[in-house]
């Protein structure tokens, strides 16, 4: 594979770094076999780590269930009149039937105990649900194993679920009804683009400005550049994640037409998340443009310390973006939401669009529109829920998944903090990520090197990294040279394949 016709095969400064890092893959495993490649480029944590073992487990008696209510001989949604004593009778006779007692026992004891969470949450957020009513939730129209079409909002069992997480997390205060299922927070962005950069709805329009900390997910560099929108830029030094000069100065200056303020917080590429300082002044500012925030949280269960988003600060402007897929291990499960409290709803339609909805009713129906293919008038809007074995397994991770979850962001904390002691770099507390200048690592042999080569080179010993150039403005890289910075994903595989990388990227460096 071939990106551009030159001595690399790629150029730093034009291929899109998602191309890039297949192609430095392939050299990987051409010179050292695939069993030796350690991959730092991937975002997905599967390669080093497993989702849920009891949610899985959980989820697998579901579907153990759902063959038995749901089968030829029974539809469960119509012909199954039974009461809840005799549902129960029937779950446990099934249990002892397929599984041996021990695990019969625990999977009954995690059914009995799922039930008793959702009437939780449900109570809590002015739903009146018995265990009767979430039974017959879970099984109608198999929706367990996908049988049937779904709220495109998302069930409102997942939503219940979501909202009482993040209200626990960052005190969002938020009920089911305002949550909207996506198919992972990348389909949330390109669905949020989508309609406020719509002709019809004339938001967002050729050459209006968002605002954006940088570096950032590159992606988000892209979406922008092809609708002919402008990048305000809020320069972040990505070793430490602090802004590289003045943020009210930077606030000062920024352009009239500015439309959004578009936060990755925490920060992709660079593992930081950003202070209650700093979004209280981008919330202060909002207000006074009287524009639009949407915020990408998808890494924001990774860090004990966050209690609060920017939606804490600007509640009525804000879209939030949120995901299990990266905290749970399950990207494939490609469940991700939007959180868009009922003030907000009604402020944005009202204030920000000026009423523009198109032909919906209000905001969450004009989101459900934009997120389905084709255009914004909902011509798809019945497939545009997140699927039915997605949430019922996410569902299953999220409630069952405590004991996993903090053994995982135990091991990445190591992680992080064992590949900085042997690169030699001072460690600031990042998660996930790091993003830093392969050169100030490079000993005499490799500091005047091309920083492709860098790549190359690190590729050919078994080690993929991603180059990290794209991820910052055009404004920054006018500015300085940022080629030979990378984005290593550190919780994607195992410790002893982060210690091998580690070392084998500073023993090429050194020369």
């Amino acid at each position: 594979m071939k990106l551009r016709e030159n001595q690399w095969g790629f150029d730093l400064d034009l291929d899109n770094p998602f191309l890039i890092f297949p192609y430095l893959r392939k050299i990987a495993i051409d010179s050292v076999g695939i069993e030796n490649v350690v991959d730092l480029s991937r975002g997905d944590p599967g390669f080093g780590y497993i989702p849920s073992v009891r949610g899985r487990e959980f989820y697998g008696f579901l579907l153990e269930l759902d063959q038995m209510f749901n089968c030829p001989d029974e539809h469960f949604s119509s012909d199954n009149r039974d009461n809840l004593e005799t549902l129960l009778k029937r779950i446990e006779e099934r249990a002892n039937a397929v599984y041996v007692p021990k695990k019969a026992d625990r999977v009954l004891e995690d059914f009995h105990f799922f039930l008793t969470r959702i009437a939780k949450y449900a109570g809590e957020q002015g739903l009146d649900w018995d265990k009767e009513t979430i039974i017959r939730e879970i099984f109608k129209y198999s929706s367990v194993s996908g049988g049937s079409y779904l709220n495109p909002k998302g069930e409102p069992m997942m939503r219940l679920v979501v909202a009482d997480h993040f209200n626990k997390r960052l005190g969002l205060d938020v009920d089911y009804s305002e949550v909207l299922m996506v198919q992972g927070v990348s389909h949330g962005i390109g669905t949020v683009f989508k309609l406020f950069n719509d002709p019809k709805i004339g938001y967002i329009t050729e050459g209006d400005y968002v605002m954006m900390a940088s570096p950032v997910y590159a992606p988000y560099n892209n979406i922008l550049n092809n609708r002919g929108i402008k990048t305000y830029t809020i320069p972040l030094d990505p070793t430490d994640g602090s802004v590289d000069g003045d943020l009210d100065e930077i606030l000062a200056k920024a352009p009239e037409n500015l439309k959004m303020i578009c936060l990755i917080d925490p920060n992709n590429p660079s593992g930081m998340m950003h202070s209650e300082e700093f979004l209280e002044k981008l919330a202060q500012f909002a207000k006074e443009r009287n524009i639009l925030i949407v915020s990408d949280e998808v890494y924001s269960d990774f860090f004990f310390e966050r209690k609060k988003s920017v939606m804490a600060f600007a509640r009525e402007r804000t879209i939030f973006l949120g995901g299990i897929s990266k905290i749970e291990r399950a990207t494939g499960l490609r469940s991700g939401q939007m959180i868009i409290a009922k003030e907000a709803q009604k402020y944005i339609a009202e204030e920000i669009l000026g009423g523009k909805l198109g032909r919906a009713k209000d905001l969450m129906q004009m989101l459900v529109f934009a997120k389905a293919p084709g255009g914004v008038d909902g011509e798809f809007q019945h497939v545009t829920f997140t699927t039915g074995p997605s949430q019922f397994m996410g569902m299953a991770h999220m409630i069952f998944g405590d004991d996993d979850r903090n053994e995982y962001l135990k091991r990445i904390r190591v992680n992080m903090e064992n590949f900085y002691e042997i690169l030699g770099m001072e460690y600031k507390k990042n998660l996930y990520y790091s993003c830093f200048d392969l050169r100030k690592l490079a000993g005499e042999e490799r500091a005047g090197g091309d920083a492709h080569e860098f790549f190359i080179g690190l590729a050919k010993k078994g080690v993929v990294v991603i180059p990290a150039n794209l991820f910052f403005s055009e404004e920054m890289r006018e500015r300085k040279d940022y080629k030979s910075y990378a984005r290593a994903c550190l919780p994607n595989v195992t410790f002893t394949n982060l210690q091998k990388a580690a070392r084998l990227i500073k023993e090429y460096m050194a020369g």
